[in-house]
C-alpha cells in the first residue's frame, strides 16, 4: 500500500516537473506570511529565495505579510518568558491558535485589495489556517507538525506546552483540510504523512524539493576549476549548519577520525558553529552571512574544494545545504532520515546510511570513493548533473509554475 501512494506521489511530481505539459505564462501570485518572507534570516531565507526565484522566472508575486507586526513581538515576549521561567516550556508562537488568527484575520484584510491574483503561496500550516480567499492556495513546507514535534529534540511535546501542542494539529488540520489548498510538499516523506494524517487525496499533492539559498547558479568553469584542487591533499569533509548536535556534527567528528585511523589524512570543516573542544583536524569558522562578500566567497570556496559534504543528521526535513553542495559537485553522506533522500540520491551522487550506521561504515565509503578517482569524478559530475537538471533554483520556478498552472 505504502508502495503503491509513493508511485502515485512520484507520477505526480514528475507530471509537475515536465516543463512542456503546460504551456507557461506570466503569473500574479501573492506570498502570503504572518511573518515578513523577505526577511532572509526567517526560515534560512527559503520564503525570501521562493519570492525572489519567481520574480527572476517573470511572474508578479506581491508579499503580504508582517500582519500586527508590534502586537504579536510584544504577545510573543510575554508568552516565551511566562513559559520559560514559570513552567519551564517552550513557546512557540506559530502554534498560538489565537494569536495565529489574530495575525491572519490583519492579512486577510490585506487581501481584499489584492485584485487580479492568480493564485496564494504560503509557507506553513499555521499560515494557511485561516486565511480566507477563494484562490488556489499552494501550501509549501517540508514536515507536518507531526513528523515536527516527532523529529526535532527541542520541539517534542515534552518540552511544549500542551496547549501548543494540540494547536499545532488542530492548524495543520484546517490548513490541510481546506479545498483550495493544494500541498506542495518538499519529499515523499512529508507528502505520505499528509495523506496519513489528514487524508488528503495523492493526487491533490504535489513534491518538490527546496531550491538552494544561493545568489545565483556557480559558473561550469568555477566547479571544474574545484574538482581540479581535489584528491590533492588531506581529505576534506565539509559540514554546513547551527544545530551541531541534531545535524550530526559528533558523529562527523567521529567518521573524519575513523578515516585518519585508517590511514587516509582527513580535515573536517565546520561552517555555521563552533563547537569546542574539537581536535586538531577540525577546523571552525562560525556563522557565515551570504550577504558578507567575504563570507560568502568563504562558502562558495568550500563548497568548490572541499571533497564530500557531511551532515549525518539525527532529524532532517530535507537539508538545503545538500543541494547547495550538488551545486559544486560535491558528493553527500547523511543518514538517511526525514526528506534528505528527496535531494541525495543513494549510490548515484551520495551515500545514505540508517541512523545505526558506524563512523566505520561512512569512512569504508568515504576512503574507497577519494582514493578511486574516476569514481570520485563519476560521483562529482553526477552531482552537478542533478543539480542543472532537477535541484536549481531555474528547475524550482519551472516546476513550481507547472504545479501552480495545473490547477488554474
Amino acid at each position: 500500500m505504502k508502495q503503491s501512494r509513493q508511485a502515485a506521489l512520484q507520477d505526480r511530481t514528475e507530471e509537475a516537473q515536465d516543463a512542456e505539459l503546460i504551456p507557461s505564462r506570466p503569473l500574479s501570485l501573492v506570498f502570503f506570511d504572518l511573518l515578513d518572507p523577505l526577511d532572509k534570516t526567517y526560515w534560512a531565507g527559503t520564503s525570501a529565495h521562493i519570492i525572489q526565484t519567481l520574480r527572476s522566472a517573470g511572474h508578479k508575486v506581491d508579499v503580504v505579510g508582517s500582519h500586527l507586526r508590534l502586537p504579536r513581538r510584544i504577545i510573543k515576549w510575554l508568552w516565551y518568558h511566562y513559559y520559560l521561567w514559570f513552567r519551564r516550556r517552550y513557546y512557540h508562537a506559530d502554534r498560538d491558535i489565537s494569536l495565529t488568527w489574530i495575525c491572519t484575520q490583519a492579512g486577510n484584510l490585506k487581501l481584499l485589495f489584492r485584485k487580479n491574483v492568480d493564485a496564494v503561496i504560503t509557507s506553513a500550516p499555521p499560515f494557511t489556517a485561516y486565511l480566507n480567499t477563494s484562490r488556489p492556495i499552494f501550501l509549501i513546507h517540508d514536515a507536518t507538525w507531526g513528523q515536527v514535534i516527532e523529529s526535532y529534540p527541542h520541539l517534542s511535546p515534552a518540552r511544549q506546552a500542551k496547549r501548543i501542542v494540540d494547536g499545532g494539529f488542530k492548524l495543520d488540520r484546517k490548513a490541510f483540510g481546506h479545498s483550495n489548498v493544494y500541498p506542495v510538499m518538499a519529499s515523499e516523506w512529508a507528502a505520505d504523512r499528509v495523506m496519513r494524517d489528514y487524508g488528503v487525496p495523492r493526487d491533490k499533492i504535489a513534491i518538490l524539493p527546496f531550491a538552494p539559498n544561493l545568489p545565483g547558479d556557480p559558473p561550469d568553469d568555477i566547479v571544474e576549476a574545484g574538482l581540479k584542487l581535489r584528491g590533492t591533499g588531506a581529505c576534506k569533509l565539509l559540514f554546513v549548519g547551527r544545530d551541531w548536535v541534531r545535524k550530526g556534527g559528533p558523529l562527523a567528528v567521529d567518521i573524519a577520525a575513523a578515516l585518519n585511523a585508517r590511514g587516509l589524512p582527513a580535515e573536517l570543516h565546520v561552517i555555521g558553529c563552533r563547537p569546542i573542544d574539537m581536535p586538531s583536524f577540525v577546523h571552525s569558522y562560525g556563522m557565515v552571512s551570504k550577504d558578507n562578500p567575504s563570507e560568502m566567497q568563504l562558502l562558495q570556496r568550500m563548497y568548490a574544494e572541499s571533497d564530500f559534504f557531511i551532515m549525518p543528521s539525527q532529524a532532517e526535513a530535507q537539508g538545503i545545504v545538500f543541494i547547495e553542495g550538488a551545486a559544486y559537485g560535491l558528493p553527500a553522506v547523511a543518514t538517511d532520515v526525514g526528506g534528505i533522500s528527496a535531494v541525495v540520491k543513494n549510490g548515484v551522487w551520495g551515500l545514505l546510511l540508517p541512523l545505526t550506521a558506524t563512523a566505520d561504515d561512512y569512512a569504508a565509503w568515504l576512503q574507497q570513493a577519494y582514493l578511486d578517482r574516476e569514481r570520485y569524478t563519476a560521483l562529482a559530475h553526477a552531482a552537478r548533473a542533478d543539480y542543472k537538471a532537477r535541484l536549481s533554483s531555474e528547475a524550482y520556478a519551472r516546476n513550481l509554475t507547472n504545479i501552480i498552472l495545473a490547477r488554474l
